[in-house]
């Protein structure tokens, strides 16, 4: 099958490219190095179609590559094929994804948990303290974002994962690794945030985007909620990040930056939208944690199954109007 040309020259080492003419071109967009040279100008970075922000870019048009999802449109024979268990690199990638997850968790709980009690501080409840997570959530996704993309993709979170997967984008190999890795970060970050301040488990069964209200909201409620919120959270992440068509209007830079606003902007409504209900948990790792921490599953399921559904359908619509002619 003929690959589109990619933006940059395969340099004959497998699964990575040279970045230099990318560089050129689109300043500051440094690829994820699988072996950095020192030479001036020169970065080699590996490919990876389901890199997020990355548009596609940093795809090979070669069929000689190290993993299935280093090229574009790649069949499903190849994205399945259990082969890229065997490449360390992969193992690599997924450990810094559990890292990072794990990073990212134990701030965004100091945040959650320190602005909770705000809410009854002002006669708008529980908007004060959405707001100012929404806003600290525009830059804590983008720096992310733009930290991981060059090394893993910048997934953090199984429901891109999943996502770039029934979209064609990473392979089953590559969706696993990740996916136990984010949820073992998770896990430790929350551990380690409940440890550092002292709680106790009953300290973090209230926390935004992982705490519902069984008493007045149904598990229906909670799953349609949730599939709505993580629909809308792939939809905007892939128009922005991941279609391949957006990568001229959008350059480089600019994807991780409006992924966090349009995670903002769903945090925010989500959690406003009705009592009994602190917002969409938009990531299944992250509620994982917390709930470990807390020792409270309580509609937990809803948290992966809402995440499942919704990077199916995804999976269906990206399809429907594939970006490469089949």
């Amino acid at each position: 099958m003929a690959h589109d040309k990619p933006d940059t020259e395969p340099n004959g080492d497998r699964g990575s490219y040279s970045s230099s003419r990318n560089l050129e071109a689109y300043p500051g967009s440094l690829g994820q190095p699988q072996r950095t040279k020192t030479t001036a100008g020169h970065v080699q970075t590996p490919s990876f179609a389901g890199r997020l922000g990355g548009n596609q870019r940093f795809t090979s048009s070669s069929d000689s590559v190290v993993t299935a999802d280093a090229v574009r449109n790649a069949s499903w024979a190849r994205l399945l094929d259990p082969t890229d268990f065997k490449h360390l690199s992969i193992w690599k990638y997924a450990i810094i994804e559990g890292i990072a997850t794990c990073l990212q968790l134990f701030l965004g709980l100091c945040i959650s948990v320190g602005l909770l009690p705000t809410g009854d501080a002002t006669s708008l409840g529980p908007v004060t303290p959405v707001a100012f997570a929404s806003v600290i959530q525009v830059f804590v996704i983008a720096l992310f974002v733009y930290s991981t993309g060059p090394l893993t993709g910048g997934h953090l979170n199984p429901l891109i994962t999943m996502g770039t997967f029934f979209a064609g984008l990473s392979s089953l190999p590559r969706t696993v690794l990740y996916i136990v890795f984010q949820c073992a970060g998770a896990i430790i970050g929350s551990l380690i945030f409940r440890e550092s301040i002292g709680a106790s488990p009953a300290d973090l069964v209230v926390v935004p985007g992982c705490w519902v209200d069984t008493s007045i909201v149904t598990p229906g409620q909670a799953f349609g909620f949730e599939l709505m919120a993580t629909l809308l959270t792939l939809f905007l992440a892939f128009g922005l990040g991941l279609d391949p068509r957006n990568a001229g209007p959008l350059g480089p830079g600019l994807p991780p930056i409006l992924i966090g606003i349009s995670s903002a902007v769903t945090v925010f409504g989500g959690a406003i939208a009705r009592p009994g209900y602190l917002g969409a948990s938009m990531n299944p790792a992250r509620c994982l944690g917390v709930a470990v921490a807390s020792h409270n599953f309580t509609y937990h399921y809803i948290h992966w199954t809402g995440s499942l559904t919704a990077a199916l359908l995804n999976g269906g619509m990206y399809f429907l109007l594939p970006p490469y002619k089949m």
